[in-house]
C-alpha cells in the first residue's frame, strides 16, 4: 500500500537516464557477474591491465580467466579465436576506435564500459558504472543482446551515502575515509538491482550538460599537452571521457597535483606497468570550468619545467 502524508523524502526527478532500458544492477561487478552466470561461460579472455574487481567477479562464477596484454594504443597484443568470450575495457573512455574494430570482428565481446559511460553497447553485453562519472552512492547498468532475468531482490543505498554528504558539507577530505570504506564493502555483495535511491539520484542529472563540459574541459587539456602526452589519443565522435591521461614519464608529478588539491587516483597499482605507474588521470569532469582546467596546466607546467 503506497505511503501518503508524513514528512518529506529526499527530492529526485524521475527524469528518464542514460541505459535506463538496460538491466538495473547494485553494482557494476555484479551485472558482469550475473552476465557470466546466466549465459554459462567457462572461460573468458581479460586484459591484465584491468581493476581487481573484474577477476574478483568472474572468479566468483568459477570461470576460468585467460590473461592478454596491450599495447600502448590500448589494443590487444593477440588475436582470439573468433567464437571466445573477450572482455575488453574502454579505457578511460577514449577507446572508442579499438572498440568498433573489435565488436566487429569478436561477437562475443563484453565491453567493460565502467570508464565510458556514455559510449552505446557494442559486443554481445557491455556494463557500466555510474558512480564513476557522477555523485552515487553505488548501481550498475547491464546492456545485452541476450534477454536475461534481472535480480530478483532490491538493494538499498541509504547506508553508503555518508560520502556523498560530507563533501558537500565538509570537503573532499573530510569524507575520503567514507568513500573508501563505502568502496570496500562492495566486495562480496550478493548480485542485487539498483536501489530505489540510486536510481532516483540518476533522475536528477543533467546528462547532456555533463557530456559537454568533460568534452570541453577534455579538448583543453589535450590542446595544451597534446605534444608531450606519450599516449597518442584519437577520440571518436561516441567517446565522452572520465578523465584526461597524460602519460608523462616523471617522477613526482602526482604529489605535486596532489599538494595543490588535484586528486589523482592511480588505476590500478596492483598491475605492475607503466599505464599503472604513470598515468595522471586529470579531473576534467561537469563540477569543472575552463578555469580549473588552466589551474590545472599552470601547476603541471611547473613540474614539467623544474619547478618544486
Amino acid at each position: 500500500m503506497k505511503e501518503i502524508g508524513g514528512y518529506f523524502e529526499l527530492e529526485c526527478s524521475d527524469n528518464p537516464f542514460y541505459h535506463k532500458n538496460g538491466t538495473l544492477f547494485n553494482t557494476a561487478r555484479n551485472a558482469l557477474r550475473h552476465f557470466v552466470k546466466i549465459i554459462g561461460i567457462k572461460k573468458i579472455f581479460v586484459p591484465s591491465y584491468t581493476c581487481p574487481v573484474v577477476f574478483e567477479s568472474i572468479k566468483q562464477e568459477n570461470c576460468e580467466i585467460l590473461l592478454y596484454e596491450i599495447g600502448d594504443d590500448f589494443m590487444p597484443q593477440m588475436s582470439f579465436p573468433k567464437d571466445s568470450y573477450i572482455i575488453y575495457s574502454n579505457y578511460f573512455g577514449i577507446c572508442g576506435k579499438n572498440v568498433d574494430y573489435l565488436s566487429e570482428t569478436y561477437p562475443n565481446l563484453i565491453m567493460d564500459n565502467a570508464q565510458a559511460f556514455y559510449s552505446e553497447s557494442k559486443g554481445i553485453a557491455s556494463f557500466y558504472s555510474p558512480r564513476k562519472f557522477f555523485g552515487l552512492p553505488d548501481g550498475g547498468i547491464l546492456l545485452s543482446k541476450i534477454d536475461l532475468p534481472s535480480p530478483v531482490e532490491k538493494s538499498v543505498s541509504f547506508d553508503k551515502c555518508s560520502h556523498l554528504l560530507k563533501r558537500l558539507d565538509l570537503g573532499a577530505n573530510a569524507g575520503f575515509a567514507d568513500f573508501q570504506k563505502n568502496d570496500y564493502g562492495f566486495s562480496g555483495l550478493p548480485v542485487q538491482s539498483m536501489s530505489a535511491l540510486t536510481e532516483s539520484l540518476m533522475g536528477n542529472i543533467n546528462y547532456e550538460m555533463a557530456k559537454q563540459k568533460r568534452l570541453n574541459n577534455f579538448h583543453y587539456i589535450h590542446e595544451k599537452f597534446i605534444e608531450i602526452n606519450k599516449l597518442k589519443i584519437d577520440l571518436q565522435k561516441d567517446d565522452v571521457p572520465m578523465v584526461y591521461p597524460l602519460l608523462l614519464e616523471k617522477e613526482g608529478v602526482r604529489e605535486k597535483l596532489i599538494a595543490n588539491k588535484i586528486y589523482v587516483a592511480k588505476y590500478w597499482p596492483n598491475v605492475e606497468c607503466k599505464f599503472s605507474k604513470y598515468i595522471l588521470p586529470l579531473p576534467i569532469d561537469q563540477r569543472y570550468c575552463v578555469k580549473d582546467m588552466e589551474f590545472i596546466v599552470e601547476i603541471l607546467r611547473e613540474k614539467i619545467n623544474g619547478q618544486n
